[in-house]
């Protein structure tokens, strides 16, 4: 009877734990073994309505409660932290391919976030923000305030500041270009390049959604009005500025639209009725399919702006409602169709790895196993998978001084360093940040396949090499990074290479943890030449990298500096120092690996 009793409590047990899902507190999750299945893998009460969408990046979630709590949880289930936005938080948020979030509370404080809560650098705008930032490829944030568009580096440097003339009127969205595009309340449609120029064409109304187009040769939006009827706008790219858009009629779809998406050449787009519609840049509709929300479906058939939204990637297409999902193929092939057992109080959000974080209207988050096709395109084993495009920040053309034999006369240096510096101090390089970061790049490393290269006479002496890496560094693109790897392992300064590492910490990302091998391969035992100020500043460089990722590229920092305190030739002093920022590393948390 007793082994009768204990098998009993056992099928209880598996049958709660199969159609309820396991607490975030009781149990850990491992990702890659789940298989496909309609309960929930597990759940957490909230005890707060989530406002809007989860936010994804790199694994985890951030979630803003009705009550302007901000937290956050691992793909697995465990409890990432709670942050405390002094104040409450508006449900605005943004995160970064670093899975640095970005948030701001109703005094219009405007915060970064890394991956582990600990708040990287503020903003006091002094109002808080009406929609939410977007965050370029090279990780520069292009924050939204009124008539106002200002654009910051991921450790919070100004690089400029414009006034669009009239109130921003929809959320601005990261076009196929790597600009940002929006409307104004006065109806002009505005595409604001990353370095701060803006082209504007006049609307005759506001739309309620727009999508971006790679054409090849070409880019276009198409804009989608609450009616149905649609519009597409022409970027120019060779016209001459101020004339770069151009709008032209496009097929009017079948009924209103609730959500759409891009990818390359075509868009996705769930209409209110339920159906979804893939069409090309022609405006043709190659497919069209019913979703769970289709009355053919037993859906409502009535959706409307904020219950839905769509998802295009190489996996295929993904209608997303405050019900349920429904999965394409990309030529249109039903894939599965996946509902919610409880409905959620805002649209779920659908991850990389098929997990699907709903948050019901009983204040309980849920997340589902729903898709098992991974993703293809390449994935850093630190961040994700890769920003779609860069800037050409890493590789500019070249400057207006090249070929200028002046540019070497320490007058010339002195004369533009203090022209860069100016415009930077005031937050707006705008538009000559190409230009600028080209010259220091070219002053920086003018030795670098110079065969007539002579360190006792250069033409760029180091102390001038040092103040423009600084300056590189308050630009602050992470395309810059290799460039200063590059610097490092091959300047002869020491003090060259100490403002490198310097740099490397101060725009605080390292994309691929590649810093960590330069300074490895430099302060190897075997070195005869080691600088003690220079593992000095490495360490310091590893530390400030630690700080603004978190986990998992901070143990790999950790175990670097730990390999620092160990070598014979390192004076104690310096250990010391280093083992100093170790002692902070491991106060904060960051030798754990997330799990």
């Amino acid at each position: 009877m007793k082994r009768l009793k204990l098998a009993c409590l056992f099928l209880v047990t598996f049958f709660l734990l199969a159609n309820t899902g396991l607490s975030a507190q009781n149990a850990r999750v491992d990702v890659a073994r789940v298989k496909v299945g309609a309960a929930s893998l597990w759940q957490a009460a909230i005890g707060d309505s989530i406002r809007g969408t989860p936010h994804l990046q790199a694994g985890s979630v951030v979630l803003v409660g009705e009550n302007g709590r901000v937290r956050s949880f691992f793909q697995s289930s465990t409890p990432l932290w709670n942050f405390d936005a002094r104040g409450t938080a508006v449900p605005h948020i943004a995160r970064s391919y670093e899975a640095a979030t970005y948030i701001c509370n109703t005094e219009g404080v405007f915060m970064a976030i890394n991956r582990v809560g600990r708040e990287l650098w503020r903003l006091n705008l002094g109002k808080p923000i009406s929609f939410a930032p977007a965050v370029g490829w090279d990780g520069r944030v292009f924050i939204p305030l009124d008539s106002t568009m200002t654009c910051r580096t991921a450790s919070g440097n100004g690089l400029w500041s414009i006034d669009l003339g009239s109130n921003i009127a929809f959320a601005p969205i990261l076009d196929t270009t790597g600009s940002v595009a929006t409307v104004l309340q006065n109806n002009d449609f505005v595409k604001i390049h990353q370095f701060s120029h803006v082209e504007r064409v006049r609307l005759d109304r506001l739309p309620v959604l727009i999508v971006s187009l790679d054409e090849g040769d070409r880019q276009s939006y198409v804009l989608m009005y609450q009616n149905g009827q649609t519009e597409k706008i022409y970027f120019n790219g060779s016209a001459r500025r101020g004339s770069a858009l151009s709008k032209t009629g496009f097929p009017s779809l079948p009924a209103p639209p609730v959500a759409a998406e891009s990818r390359g050449s075509q868009f996705v787009v769930v209409l209110r009725d339920g159906r979804v519609l893939c069409v090309n840049a022609s405006g043709q509709t190659v497919w069209t399919r019913n979703s769970h929300e289709a009355a053919e479906e037993r859906g409502t058939a009535n959706l409307s702006i904020g219950q839905a939204k769509m998802m295009f990637d190489e996996r295929g297409v993904y209608a997303i409602t405050i019900r349920g999902v429904s999965a394409f193929a990309a030529e249109g092939r039903r894939r599965f169709v996946h509902r919610l057992q409880t409905v959620s109080s805002g649209v779920p959000a659908l991850c990389d790895e098929g997990l699907l974080w709903a948050c019901g209207t009983d204040n309980v988050l849920r997340v589902y196993k729903i898709d098992v096709r991974p993703r293809t395109v390449p994935r850093n084993r630190f961040y994700g998978f890769e920003p779609e495009g860069n800037y050409g920040m890493g590789n500019p053309p070249p400057s207006p001084w090249t070929g200028q034999r002046s540019r070497y006369h320490d007058v010339e240096q002195d004369r533009v360093y203090e022209q860069i510096l100016a415009e930077i101090r005031a937050g707006q390089i705008g538009t000559n940040e190409p230009i600028y970061v080209a010259y220091m790049m070219e002053m920086i490393g003018f030795f670098l396949g110079n065969p007539h290269y002579s360190p006792v006479r250069p033409d760029v002496k180091p102390i001038q090499r040092v103040r423009l890496i600084n300056l590189l560094a308050l630009v602050g693109s992470r395309e810059t990074i290799p460039f200063l790897w590059n610097i490092f392992d091959r300047d002869p300064e020491p003090a060259v290479r100490r403002a490198c590492a310097d740099a490397i910490g101060r725009i605080g990302v390292d994309p691929t943890g590649r810093s960590f091998l330069s300074y490895n391969y430099l302060l190897s035992p075997n070195n005869p030449n080691i600088d003690p100020q220079l593992v000095l500043a490495a360490s310091s460089s590893i530390a400030m990298l630690c700080r603004f990722s978190g986990p998992p590229l901070a143990p790999e920092g950790i175990r670097v500096l730990r390999y620092f305190t160990n070598l014979p030739s390192v004076p104690n002093n310096v250990k010391a120092q280093i083992r100093a920022e170790l002692d902070g590393l491991f106060r904060e948390g960051l030798d754990q690996p997330i799990q």
